[in-house]
């Protein structure tokens, strides 16, 4: 796991993809709200352990296109609030989740459409090789 300014980046795979029904107190009105659970192995003392870590979808964040048994890397940060005296409430908050790219493909950014395809869409200019000596331009210099 990496860390950088409250920023983490994990790898699993997805265990499940849970979706949970909250209706308002102030307006009556429903909001879903999804997270993903990932299952997390790590080795000790030659014994493996499971860890099964949920993380809420942050704003803007999608699980489309990712689907139970993914090999996913999943960017989260740490956040959480005073519930009462004694109690604090923390929670794992996806920023980012993506297929690893060890291939160069199959990787997804937030909206879930491959980047392969992105960058196809992109237009890049190539300079022209300065050792070409053959020129289409009457220009002197």
């Amino acid at each position: 796991m990496e860390k950088q300014n409250n920023i983490f980046t994990v790898r699993g795979i997805i265990y499940a993809k849970n979706s949970r029904l909250v209706k308002s107190k102030k307006d009556e009105k429903e909001y879903e709200f999804k997270s993903i659970i990932l299952e997390l192995k790590r080795e000790h003392q030659g014994k493996t352990y499971v860890d099964l870590p949920e993380f809420q979808l942050g704003f803007g964040v999608t699980d489309d296109g990712f689907e139970q048994g993914d090999f996913v890397q999943l960017t989260f940060s740490l956040t959480g609030k005073k519930v009462s005296d004694v109690w604090h409430k923390t929670e794992l908050k996806a920023l980012y989740i993506k297929h690893p790219d060890i291939q160069g493909n199959d990787t997804r950014d937030v909206t879930g459409v491959p980047l392969a395809k992105q960058i196809l869409k992109e237009e890049v200019f190539i300079a022209p090789d300065p050792a070409d000596e053959e020129s289409d331009n009457d220009l002197p210099f």
